[in-house]
């Protein structure tokens, strides 16, 4: 009996050949997608910051709106163009900007944490919901779940900062003497739990909402554009007008991107003004404000207090500035993420 014959060499050259290809191809796709979600990350923070400094006077004026109900009487505009009338006599520039400064102490990283919770909730979503309306609400709802972690102290610490002229010494912010203290004080009155994150759900229950509306509308406003544009019927199909070109969601410009997410801002936004008119009103008060013994109150008890004392039309007060702040803001925010993004991962 013969020797066996020795194995092929070929084989194990192959197999050696084949193992360190997929080495080096997970190696490189780990390594994408680290740098994709840096990029995510660091573009998201900025078009956070930038977005919130062009649109925060409007943020300021929709939250006095939203208090008119309970502000003092000096203070009850009868709409958004009165309101920025008596802020701009009565406390110049600077009241426009009242709670900018925690506004810069939380939503880079906020703003970060929306965007990569987004991007990741994408990436993991099963293959037969990729694309789907259930993918982009899902995905939504994640990304506002993670940014509200970070983003609910600095939403409750601002509005207080902004409510101080209306309410007075009613208000909870009345004797904040700005940011860091604001902060200070409501850890040591209130604690963290029932202060810092005070109206947790209430921001959950009414960004979620919005951000399924915004996100259907934002990614299918833009399938239909790419079709549109290629002069099919949606979803980016079609041979193209321009030469051929075949144009994607991906290579639509930020200011067209920029453009659709500020149309569907504007409806996200005017359908769930009730809620965060709601949410307003329980993070501008003290967590003892209601007394030890009285009822917790949510979202939903608040609204219906408003509907009872102020009429069901006091629900949508703020909304014309709300949008004017949102829906620009999301614009801004999309175009200088897209940008962003695009240098970061050339």
């Amino acid at each position: 009996m013969g020797a066996d014959p020795p194995p092929s060499r070929g084989g194990g050259d192959a197999a050696d050949a084949s193992t360190s290809s997929r080495a080096a191809s997970a190696s490189s796709s780990s390594s994408s997608s680290s740098s994709f979600f840096s990029s995510t990350a660091i573009a998201g923070g900025v078009s956070g910051v930038a977005a919130r400094a062009v649109t925060h006077p409007f943020d300021t004026v929709k939250t006095r709106m939203q208090l008119r109900g309970v502000a003092l009487a000096s203070h009850r505009h009868a709409s958004a163009l009165a309101a920025i009338a008596s802020i701009a006599r009565l406390e110049g520039i600077p009241g426009f900007y009242r709670g900018f400064g925690a506004v810069l102490t939380g939503v880079p990283f906020a703003s970060s944490a929306y965007f990569v919770g987004y991007e990741a909730a994408r990436a993991i979503a099963p293959p037969s919901l990729v694309g789907a309306t259930p993918s982009y609400a899902l995905a939504g709802m994640a990304a506002q779940a993670l940014a509200s972690v970070v983003y609910t102290p600095v939403d409750v610490v601002k509005e207080r900062l902004q409510a101080r002229e209306a309410l007075g010494s009613a208000g909870a912010g009345a004797s904040y003497r700005g940011t860091a203290d604001a902060y200070r004080t409501i850890v040591k009155n209130e604690g963290v739990t029932r202060g810092l994150f005070r109206g947790y759900w209430a921001s959950n229950l009414t960004w979620w909402p919005f951000s399924v509306v915004y996100f259907v509308c934002y990614e299918h406003g833009r399938d239909a554009l790419c079709g549109v544009l290629n002069g099919g019927g949606g979803g980016g199909g079609g041979n193209g007008r321009d030469g051929g070109v075949i144009v994607t969601k991906e290579t639509l410009s930020p200011a067209t991107s920029g453009g659709v997410g500020m149309i569907a801002a504007a409806v996200a936004t005017a359908a769930t003004n009730p809620l965060d008119t709601a949410k307003t009103r329980l993070q501008v008060m003290a967590a003892s404000s209601c007394g030890g013994n009285a009822p917790a109150e949510n979202v939903f008890s608040v609204m219906a207090k408003i509907a009872r004392k102020e009429g069901p039309r006091a629900l949508m007060n703020g909304a014309t500035a709300r949008v004017a702040a949102v829906a620009p803001g999301s614009a801004i925010s999309f175009f200088v993420y897209e940008t962003a993004k695009g240098w970061l991962q050339t």
